[in-house]
């Protein structure tokens, strides 16, 4: 494998203890499951790909969901076998957690879903959303102050601010638009046979969550003991990003938590870092021996 563009994958908590893989959004900085590590890394071994283009340490392309779930698969498969608990994608991640999930490599005993748009979208559309995500960006990069603003406690918390920004200035438009026109493209199977695994879908209701709630209503329909949960008034994420303590207490419910814990608040933190050595897990010595 070595040669070949891996995504780098972040591990922390107990390795011998059960799996969950959390898989960040398009232009959402990975360090934004810093409160989720904190929360679960004594009872879970937690798994956090860093996906292409979002990566600040790593100048690359998006290729494909096809290539980044077999990266991933191929990790897990390679060092524990294809047994996970659980995987959390939050929007575009979840996009990714599909294509995983139906590849049915690895046995996933809960897939968990939030605001995903996972029913294709028409042309139009594509077009609509790449010319506004590249806006968006390019303005990001030349720290337009309108902009930059806006994304402080809408799309980002501000303790998040500076990864956010930082990730920006590595994100090109190749990337952009190849992410934007596969999103648009996919459709989640409506057949995908795991009898085993349990299926959670998480969407609010405001204008910015319409194809998240087509998306529900698609897999009430072809999923239908899947358990769907709409937050009111809230919106794309809302409270995953902004709030990670609420979301953080439906994931419990979601994952069986018995004992009682102390749910993080916006004001306590840890470091997520990728040469951290958790447990025994060398991340970059892991991802190295991969390579090889």
């Amino acid at each position: 494998m070595k040669g070949e563009n891996l995504l780098e994958i972040l591990e922390f908590g107990n390795k011998e203890k059960d799996k969950i893989i959390l898989i960040h959004g398009f232009e959402t900085p990975y360090q934004i499951w810093e409160k989720y590590i904190e929360h679960y890394k004594n009872d879970y071994h937690i798994i956090v790909p860093v996906l292409q283009g979002h990566n600040p340490n790593k100048k690359e392309d998006f290729v494909s969901f096809e290539k980044s779930a077999k990266d991933i698969e191929d990790y897990i498969i390679s060092y524990y076998g294809s047994n996970v608990f659980a995987i959390y994608g939050m929007s575009m991640g979840g996009v990714l957690t599909s294509q995983i999930w139906q590849n049915k490599k690895l046995d996933i005993d809960k897939v968990i879903l939030e605001s995903s748009p996972l029913i294709s979208y028409n042309r139009l559309m594509t077009s609509m959303m790449t010319k506004q995500y590249l806006m968006l960006t390019h303005k990001t990069q030349a720290r337009d102050k309108r902009v930059v603003a806006q994304a402080v406690n809408s799309i980002i918390p501000e303790d998040k601010l500076d990864v956010f920004l930082e990730m920006m200035d590595n994100m090109s438009d190749t990337t952009i638009t190849n992410y934007i026109r596969q999103i648009g493209s996919y459709k989640l199977p409506s057949d995908i046979d795991t009898p085993n695994t349990e299926v959670y879908y998480y969407y609010g209701t405001k204008m910015n969550e319409l194809l998240a709630k087509k998306t529900a209503e698609y897999i009430r329909k072809n999923y239908p003991s899947s358990k769907i949960k709409c937050f009111q008034g809230k919106g794309h994420c809302e409270d995953s990003l902004l709030n990670p303590s609420v979301m953080i207490a439906e994931l419990d419910v979601a994952l069986g938590m018995k004992k009682s814990h102390n749910i993080p608040t916006n004001n306590s933190q840890i470091k997520v870092d990728k040469f951290q050595e958790i447990n025994g897990i060398n991340v970059e010595k892991k991802q190295d021996e991969l390579e090889r």
